[in-house]
């Protein structure tokens, strides 16, 4: 299981988790939606505190990363 904090903007990456305050959050791909103007929307939750987050990808974004979300994705 790969974090994928690199996905977020750095300042919301950094944040620290709800449930273990010295610890960033461990983000992980939930579900994968096109979105208008070819972009890519990808909901994203903590694994630890189970927070949620919404984020827009490009296609060439999505495209360098789509293998390993969709494992992700679909082993959820």
């Amino acid at each position: 299981m790969s974090n994928f904090n690199y996905l977020l903007e750095e300042r919301r990456a950094r944040l620290c988790c709800r449930r273990e305050i010295q610890n960033e959050c461990y983000w992980l791909p939930l579900s994968v939606r096109a979105s208008v103007a070819g972009n890519v929307n990808l909901c994203m939750y903590c694994r630890r505190c189970e927070a949620r987050e919404d984020i827009f990808l490009t296609e060439q974004e999505y495209k360098r990363q789509e293998k390993l979300i969709q494992k992700e994705v679909e082993g959820a």
